[in-house]
Formats: C-alpha cells, sequence, structure tokens
C-alpha cells in the first residue's frame, strides 16, 4: 500500500485538476443559501432514487454546518454553489462523508477538484491511520479515480429493493422454519448487548470487516448498533418488526435483524447477522421472510437494504429472496 505522500503524488499526476471557472472554498465559508438549495437537492434525489427521506440526517448536517463545526469544503462557480464534501476525524480514524455535486455540474470535474481538496488535507494530519469513505455516492465517477490514485482499495456496493406486489405474487407466507432448534421474538431492549456480540461474530474474517473496521470490534459495533436503533442516519427504528433468532436450547442469541423506516410506506432492513456457527441453516432467509411479511402485511410498499457485491453469498441470499438492485456505489478505505 503506497504512503499518503505516494499517493497524493499519483494523484495529482494523472490529469488536469482545475476546472478554471470552478474554485474550491473551506465549508466555513460556504454561502448558506447556496448550500441549502443543495442539500434540498440530494434529499430529493435519495427520496427518487432510493425511496429514502434524507431530510432528517440532512437537518443534522445542516445545524453543524450553521454552527461552522464541520470540516469540509464547497465547490462554487461564479456565485453558485454546486457541490459540498465534508468529513469527520475520530482519533486516527477519517470517516470521509457525504459528497455531492448539482446534477447540471457532474461532468465539470467539481467532484475530482472536491477530492482532492480533500486528501491534500487529510494529508496534513499525520496521525491518521484509517481512511474509510462509506456514504452512498451518485454519479461521482472521478472521486472513484481519485480515490482509487491515491492507493484506497474500491469495492461495490448494491442499493436493492423489493416491491410488495413482486413478493405478494410470489409468496404467500413465510416458509416454515427450517431450523425447528431456532425461534424468533421482536426486539427488546435487553438484546443489545448480545445483539452487537453476534453482529461482531457474524462479521470476523469477512470483508465487510475490513471495508468497516467497526465490525472487527464488539465496541464498534455497539456503536453502529446503537446509530441503527438511536438516531436518524438509516431511518426510524421499527423494534416492533426487528427480530432476533434464538436456540431453544442454549437460549443464546443466534442471530438478528434490524428494520426500520426510511420514508412512508417504505421500510428497510439496517442489519442482518447470524452467527457463523449457524450459517447455512436458513436461518438469514427466515429472518428475511419473516419481517418481508410483516413490513407488507402492515401496509409498507417497498423495503430495501444494501450489500457489498463481492459478498456473493448475500447477495444471492436477497436475490433469491426477491430484492433488485436500483443503485450501485463504490466505497473505499485506506489503511495508512
Amino acid at each position: 500500500m503506497p504512503t499518503a505522500d505516494c499517493g497524493m503524488s499519483k494523484v495529482l499526476a494523472t490529469a488536469p485538476l482545475i476546472t478554471p471557472n470552478i474554485h474550491i472554498i473551506p465549508l466555513a465559508e460556504a454561502d448558506l443559501a447556496g448550500l441549502e438549495q443543495l442539500f434540498d437537492e440530494q434529499c430529493g434525489e435519495w427520496l427518487e432514487l432510493l425511496g429514502w427521506d434524507y431530510s432528517g440526517p440532512s437537518r443534522l448536517i445542516r445545524d453543524v454546518v450553521r454552527e461552522k463545526e464541520l470540516s469540509g469544503f464547497v465547490a462554487v462557480a461564479g456565485a453558485a454553489t454546486i457541490g459540498f464534501a465534508f468529513y469527520v476525524v475520530e482519533a486516527e480514524r477519517c470517516s470521509i462523508g457525504d459528497i455531492y455535486i448539482a446534477k447540471p455540474w457532474r461532468s465539470s470535474g467539481a467532484d475530482r477538484q472536491l477530492a482532492v481538496a480533500l486528501l491534500q488535507k487529510i494529508d496534513s494530519m499525520p496521525r491518521l491511520r484509517r481512511l474509510e469513505s462509506q456514504s452512498v455516492n451518485i454519479e461521482n465517477h472521478e472521486i472513484y479515480s481519485t480515490f482509487e490514485a491515491y492507493g484506497f482499495r474500491r469495492f461495490d456496493r448494491n442499493y436493492m429493493m423489493i416491491q410488495a406486489a413482486d413478493w405478494q405474487a410470489k409468496i404467500v407466507a413465510p416458509e416454515a422454519n427450517p431450523a425447528p432448534h431456532i425461534f424468533l421474538r421482536p426486539w427488546e431492549d435487553e438484546d443489545f448487548g448480545q445483539a452487537a456480540r453476534v453482529i461482531r461474530d457474524s462479521y470476523i474474517g469477512t470483508l465487510d470487516s475490513d471495508i468497516n473496521n467497526q465490525y472487527c470490534s464488539e465496541e464498534g459495533c455497539a456503536d453502529l448498533l446503537a446509530v441503527l436503533t438511536e438516531h436518524l442516519w438509516c431511518g426510524h427504528f421499527l423494534r416492533h418488526l426487528s427480530r432476533v433468532a434464538i436456540d431453544r436450547t442454549t437460549r443464546r442469541m443466534i442471530g438478528v435483524l434490524i428494520a426500520s423506516r426510511i420514508s412512508p410506506g417504505v421500510g428497510h432492513i439496517s442489519q442482518i447477522s447470524v452467527r457463523p456457527s449457524h450459517q447455512g441453516q436458513g436461518i438469514g432467509r427466515h429472518l428475511i421472510q419473516v419481517a418481508l411479511a410483516d413490513f407488507f402485511d402492515l401496509g409498507f410498499r417497498l423495503v430495501s437494504l444494501a450489500v457489498t457485491r463481492e459478498n456473493a453469498n448475500a447477495l444471492h441470499l436477497y436475490e433469491t429472496c426477491g430484492f433488485r438492485t436500483v443503485h450501485a456505489f463504490p466505497v473505499f478505505y485506506l489503511n495508512k
């Protein structure tokens, strides 16, 4: 893996960096009214493309921007604000957040200029040891090549959906429990600790634990689970539709599915994990089928999820459950 300096040299050498009429300025210096228009456009595109009401998380981002407490950059052309990018640093880890470009400017190179500005800033922080970009990207093609030139590893993710009509046309009710020694029950608050351990165990040695190193520890999985169950970033947590799988003999939790609502009539499976010792028994499929039946019985019209494309087993499972890819985007990581 190249050093940061070597990676930055490759980025700067690959192609012309500057589009003369586009300028990059710090996020703290941005025109707030122009940014508001971009945030509104982003929310509209998320809803149209992904069925996701992003207004809740967007409000949180806007609040931090107004307080000038979010680090990042803005692309401007004349008096117009045409793009933004931000990042968050926690100890030795930098998470690159949303990078969004207004539709008319997506072939202008603005995304590349924002990416270079981010990477140059990151190079000035030598304490960083881990860089990640996990956010949903929309048509940021020049960012992808810029990150790869810097040395990031790239993996593609599929955002998948199933419609109520397609489900109901094929499946009247969930198949019988394939593992009679396992039973499902709704989520309870006391499940949090065990669920974090199930998630950690399910990702040990997997590609996804390389992409997101929070999956490598119980503490990191607990942080992720808190985001899913206590915050708006992945929708509104639906405890009555979330399920845990319990071994009847040991009373041990061996699987978990976290359900949320991301917009009216649209549900999302934000996490599904089964302990390695119980994988291959149809428990994950049963969790999904029960969740879909619950969603659609309650009148939801769509359910979505996201999966790393290289995770062939999970991708096959979701496809055979009826999910179809509606959007694909890359994620990146780099250990410096």
